[in-house]
């Protein structure tokens, strides 16, 4: 048998493929920009200040109702 022969009777071999690069998850690069806070208008902070005060002042007017019933007890 000569070599063509040889070639010709063959099984016929698929080359092997190169093995691929593994692939990062794409958490581990990184990460994404967090956007700047919106800066609220002059107005809109008075409005915030304004409901936490008036918030306040309902506290310190139930404690004082509570400091009231308190004091109108008896001592147990």
């Amino acid at each position: 048998m000569n070599k063509s022969e040889c070639q010709e009777n063959a099984v016929y071999r698929r080359p092997v493929p190169m093995p691929k690069r593994p692939e990062r998850p794409e958490q581990i690069g990184w990460p994404s920009p967090t956007p700047l806070p919106a800066i609220p208008s002059t107005e809109d902070v008075a409005k915030t200040l304004k409901q936490i005060l008036d918030r306040l002042d309902a506290i310190e007017k139930r404690l004082a109702n509570i400091e009231k019933m308190m004091m109108q007890r008896p001592p147990v």
